[in-house]
């Protein structure tokens, strides 16, 4: 039987992978896929979705539904309700079973967060199913998951009521100020993903609070590529402390071309601060050519080079555009498949897995 083009390339077959993180290219949005060993197998996590098909995303529930090969989905979560984080949730649900549903419990404006009665619906059908609803919710310790773990650092638990009676640009600000915030990995191996976090919940709660259970070699950057991770406006003094307490590596930028996206991200500021911190080669813009972006922790310690999937996903498991069109006809040929290294350097000796 052949196998999928989500499967072929996702999951390991190296079973020294402990972690597997898949950054894939959704358009203006954000998603990320944890495969986390457990015994013999990978449970599949899944972080915010979007469907974004005017700038080529991938169809994610499409491609769940192949990388999982009939089993159930371990868990999604949601880093906060607005709708390019949580774009295609309904999609996902009536696709693939979902056993654990955890997200920061906010309740958003109408205006950035239309899909919110869509998510209410949704962890009702999870729960009717027997699977789980869990609150995101800061803490100082981590949360065991097959042959690792996760650790939540944020929303803290007193806060995310506070912004629920807000007008619709000031809860948005407040819900970036208060996103969860959740990495995977262990030991001294962890990849961060930040969702929309910003200056303000850096500098006003994280940095200060967390600073020794920041360091993550891999990071989603924080608003796909906003300077808001830094500065107010654009201009401003940056705010470095919690790039630097969080030390990545590897730096990887969910968002399409600058001249697609509504917002104009990345921002050239903020990929600039990136770049000085982590070498420019070492960050990942996903929308430069379409392509999803993989690394991978060890059960015998260390981590993965940074490799991608030859554009095959984005092709692959092309939305139709908004015209009805095929977007995988317009996919280009992207070059060699770039291999994995161990974090010393070495070739690993496989292909995709």
């Amino acid at each position: 039987m052949t196998q999928s083009t989500a499967r072929r390339v996702i999951w390991p077959t190296d079973s020294n992978v402990r972690v597997r993180a898949v950054f894939l290219y959704v358009g203006q949005g954000s998603s990320t896929l944890v495969l986390v060993r457990n015994g013999s197998t990978y449970n599949v996590w899944l972080v915010d979705i979007n469907l974004d098909s005017t700038c080529g995303g991938i169809d994610v529930p499409k491609l769940v539904k192949d990388l999982l090969s009939g089993d159930s989905l371990e868990a999604f979560v949601n880093t906060h309700p607005h709708d390019d984080h949580l774009k295609g949730i309904t999609e996902l649900e009536a696709t693939v079973s979902i056993n654990q549903f955890l997200h920061s419990n906010h309740i958003p404006s109408q205006k950035y967060g239309s899909r919110y009665d869509e998510l209410k619906q949704v962890i009702k059908k999870v729960k009717e199913k027997g699977g789980t609803e869990t609150i995101l919710e800061g803490s100082r310790s981590s949360v065991a998951i097959g042959d690792a773990h996760y650790h939540v650092l944020a929303p803290a638990k007193h806060v995310t009521d506070d912004v629920n009676d807000e007008t619709p640009e000031t809860r948005r600000s407040r819900i970036h100020e208060q996103c969860g915030i959740i990495k995977f990995g262990d030991g001294i191996d962890w990849v961060m993903i930040v969702g929309d976090a910003d200056k303000c919940a850096f500098k006003d709660h994280i940095t200060v609070y967390h600073k020794e259970r920041l360091p993550s070699f891999a990071l989603a950057a924080s608003h796909h590529g906003s300077r808001t991770f830094f500065m107010e406006n654009k201009g401003d003094e940056p705010y470095l402390d919690g790039l630097d307490a969080i030390d990545p590596t590897f730096v990887f930028v969910s968002a399409p071309t600058r001249k697609e996206s509504p917002h104009e991200h990345p921002h050239e500021d903020a990929m600039k601060l990136y770049g000085e911190h982590c070498g420019e080669s070492n960050v990942h813009h996903l929308g430069a050519d379409r392509k999803s972006f993989i690394v991978d922790i060890y059960a015998s310690g260390g981590h993965s080079d940074v490799f991608d999937d030859n554009g095959d996903l984005a092709a692959d498991y092309a939305l139709a555009d908004s015209e009805g069109d095929d977007i995988a006809s317009q996919a280009k040929s992207f070059g060699p498949f770039v291999r994995p290294k161990t974090s010393t350097g070495d070739t690993v000796p496989r292909k995709y897995g």
